[in-house]
C-alpha cells in the first residue's frame, strides 16, 4: 500500500450535478434509483446550492463500497455553513470502505465523516479542502486503515481535535500528509497509532513541534524512552518541509525497513548507535547539507540486513563510513564521482552489489576500467548531460546496460558493447538513438546482437 490509496483501485460511477436548478432535485431523485455496484462518484457538489436537494441523493440507503465527492477546483463558496449543510445531507451508508472528499469548501466537517455512522471505512483521502480550518476526530473511525491528508490550507495547528479519545486510530497502517502549506505543529497522544507502519510526510515546509507516536521532529528527530521495542512504525518518507530537522537518529525507529529523506535543506547527519536488523532500504535524494553517518561500527555491523542505498544530489558527502558498506549491499544509486570511484575499495570482497545507477554525473567519459566492482550486472546511467563516450572495458561483465537522458552521448564505445550484455534500453539520447536505428545506423551492427533492445 502507498501513500495510502486502496490495493484494488476500481472505476466508479460518475454522476454530474447540473447547474439547471430546476433540473437538480430531478437528477438527485434519480440517483437514488440508479444501481450503481458499490461505486459512485458525484462530481460538481458545488452546484447543489439548496442542502435540502441534497438528501434527494438518498445516499444513506445505498449500499456503496466507494464513495467520492468533487467541488471544482476554482469555485469560491458564498457561505461555508451551507457547504456543510450539503455534506452532511450527503452522508452515505454505514456499509462504505473508501471515502474521497476533494475541493470541499466548507471551514468545517459534518459530523458523520468521523462518527460512529462509518464504522466500516477503511480508507480516508481528504484532498484540497483549502477552507477547512480544523481535523475532525478522525481517530474515532475504528476500522480505518488507510488515511490520506493533502492540500488543507487552513490547517495551522493538529492537536487532541484530531484524536477524539486516548485510544485513538486503533487500526491505522499507512498515514499521509502532503502540501500543508501553513502547518506548523502536530501534537499527538502517546497512545495513539498503536498499529501505524506507513508515515509519509511531503511538502510541509512550516511544520515544527511535532509529536507522533512519542517521536518529535524539531532539530533531531528521537522518541521518548519506553517506546522503542514496540514502534512497528517500518516505512517513513519524508519529502520536503521539516527544514529544522539537522540529525536523524535511526535508533529511534527499530523496525523500520524503508526509509526516504527528500529535500531536507538542513539534515545533516543520520545516526546509528546499535545494530539495526530490520532496515532494507535507504534513501537520501536531494539535501544539500547531508555529510554524513554518525555511527561508532561499521555499516556492515549495524547494519546487516541493508540491500538498496541511494544517495543523490547530496553534493557534501564524498566519502562512505569507515569499514566499508554492508555485506548484503544488491543494489546502489550514487551521483558523486568520489563515492564512485571510491565504491571497490568499501565493497568486501564477499559482498555481491548487481545493480548500480549514476545519475547527474558531470563527466565526459565514463566508465573506467578498474572502476566498478566485478559483481554487477546491470548499470544504469542517466541524466549526465555532458557524457560524451563510454568505455568499452568498464562494460564487460555486465548483462544489462540502461542509459537515458544523456543527451552529448554520441556514440557507443568504438569496440562496440560486450556480448554479455543481453538487455540495452536507451532513452532521451538523440545522438545515440540516430546511430542505433535498425539496419543502417552506425552503431547498428554493435548491437544488433542484443535480444532485449530498446531505443525511444
Amino acid at each position: 500500500m502507498h501513500f495510502g490509496e486502496l490495493k484494488n483501485l476500481q472505476v466508479l460511477n460518475p454522476f454530474f450535478v447540473d447547474r439547471n436548478s430546476e433540473l437538480i432535485t430531478k437528477h438527485l431523485v434519480g440517483l437514488g434509483g440508479l444501481n450503481l455496484h458499490g461505486r459512485l462518484s458525484i462530481n460538481d457538489v458545488q452546484n447543489i446550492l439548496n442542502p435540502l436537494d441534497a438528501l434527494e441523493a438518498n445516499m444513506k440507503d445505498k449500499h456503496l463500497a466507494l464513495l467520492e465527492l468533487k467541488w471544482k477546483s476554482d469555485y469560491i463558496p458564498d457561505d461555508p455553513r451551507k457547504e456543510k449543510d450539503v455534506l452532511q445531507n450527503l452522508q452515505p451508508s454505514k456499509h462504505l470502505e473508501d471515502l474521497k472528499i476533494r475541493n470541499y469548501n466548507g471551514t468545517e466537517f459534518p459530523s458523520w465523516v468521523f462518527d460512529n455512522s462509518l464504522s466500516n471505512l477503511l480508507s480516508l483521502n481528504l484532498k484540497d479542502c483549502k477552507y477547512c480550518l480544523c481535523l475532525p476526530s478522525l481517530g474515532l473511525l475504528s476500522s480505518l486503515k488507510y488515511l490520506v491528508i493533502i492540500g488543507l490550507d487552513g490547517i495551522v495547528s493538529i492537536g487532541a481535535e484530531f484524536y477524539g479519545s486516548n485510544c485513538s486510530f486503533a487500526c491505522l497502517e499507512s498515514l499521509a500528509f502532503g502540501n500543508m502549506k501553513e502547518w506548523e505543529e502536530w501534537e499527538c497522544k502517546t497512545t495513539s497509532f498503536p498499529r501505524l507502519q506507513e508515515l509519509y510526510m511531503t511538502e510541509c515546509p512550516k511544520l515544527k513541534g511535532t509529536h507522533l507516536k512519542k517521536v518529535v521532529v524539531s532539530d533531531e528527530l528521537r522518541i521518548s524512552e519506553n517506546s522503542m521495542d514496540t514502534s512497528p512504525l517500518e516505512t517513513l518518507h519524508i519529502h520536503g518541509g521539516c527544514d529544522s530537522l539537522t540529525i536523524f537518529r535511526l535508533d529511534f525507529f527499530p523496525k523500520l525497513r524503508s526509509l526516504q529523506l527528500t529535500d531536507c535543506q538542513n539534515l545533516r547527519r543520520i545516526s546509528q548507535e546499535y545494530a539495526h536488523n530490520h532496515l532494507m532500504k535507504l534513501y537520501i535524494y536531494d539535501c544539500p547539507q547531508f555529510k554524513s553517518f554518525l555511527i561508532p561500527k561499521p555499516m556492515q555491523i549495524l547494519f546487516p540486513s541493508l540491500s538498496k542505498l541511494l544517495i543523490t544530489n547530496c553534493p557534501e558527502v564524498e566519502l562512505f563510513p569507515d569499514g566499508g558498506l554492508p555485506l548484503n549491499i544488491k543494489e546502489m544509486s550514487l551521483s558523486c564521482l568520489k563515492l564512485i570511484t571510491s565504491l571497490r575499495e568499501n565493497l568486501d570482497p564477499n559482498t555481491c552489489l548487481e545493480r548500480l545507477s549514476i545519475e547527474d554525473l558531470d563527466v565526459e567519459c565514463f566508465p573506467d576500467e578498474v572502476l566498478l566492482p566485478r559483481s554487477l550486472t546491470c548499470l544504469q546511467i542517466s541524466s549526465c548531460p555532458n557524457l560524451k563516450k563510454m568505455h568499452y572495458k568498464g562494460l564487460c561483465h555486465l548483462s544489462s546496460l540502461i542509459l537515458y537522458d544523456c543527451p552529448s552521448l554520441e556514440c557507443l564505445p568504438a569496440e562496440g558493447l560486450p556480448k554479455s550484455i543481453s538487455s540495452l534500453s536507451i532513452y532521451g539520447c538523440p545522438l545515440l538513438k540516430e546511430r542505433c536505428r535498425n539496419s543502417d545506423g552506425e552503431d547498428w551492427e554493435k548491437i544488433a546482437h542484443i535480444q532485449k533492445l530498446h531505443v525511444l
